[in-house]
């Protein structure tokens, strides 16, 4: 593996054991639910919308490390970001995720660490994992 590859499976595995944003948010404005039948992962997606913007992201159920690095990642990411922009972030994500980097539209760097999942599409029984999260806060924004 490469050292950019090591990076990326280290960010993962760190998200995965120490998720960030993990439990109820007593002020959520949106929620959805998610599951995975595949592998048995289960998630819940609380939003807190001040205006437009996502004031406050919180997650939990029971997933495996992948699905768990993800949401924490999300969570990270896009927390004072607009809906508008999530909605796209999700986009990106689907396309990381289905199609590797060569499938995104735009610049791959812009990303950041969420580029730890671009290898994910080789694997296509764990693109559910990785995209669950992110397709359930989908669902909680109202898409």
């Amino acid at each position: 593996m490469t050292a950019v590859g090591d990076l990326y499976r280290a960010i993962v595995l760190e998200h995965g054991k120490r998720p960030r944003n993990v439990g109820r948010l007593p002020r959520a404005t949106h929620a959805a639910d998610g599951d995975n039948p595949l592998c048995g992962d289960v998630i819940h997606v609380e939003v807190a919308l001040d205006g437009d913007v996502l004031a406050a992201l919180r997650f939990d159920g029971e997933s495996c490390v992948l699905a768990t690095a993800s949401a924490s990642l999300m969570t990270e990411r896009l927390i004072g970001a607009t809906a508008a922009q999530a909605r796209r972030m999700v986009d990106a994500m689907e396309a990381l995720c289905t199609r590797g980097e060569g499938g995104l539209a735009g610049d791959a760097a812009a990303l950041g660490d969420l580029r730890a999942f671009a290898d994910v599409y080789r694997h296509p029984v764990r693109v559910g994992c990785a995209t669950l999260p992110w397709r359930t806060l989908k669902s909680a924004l109202g898409d």
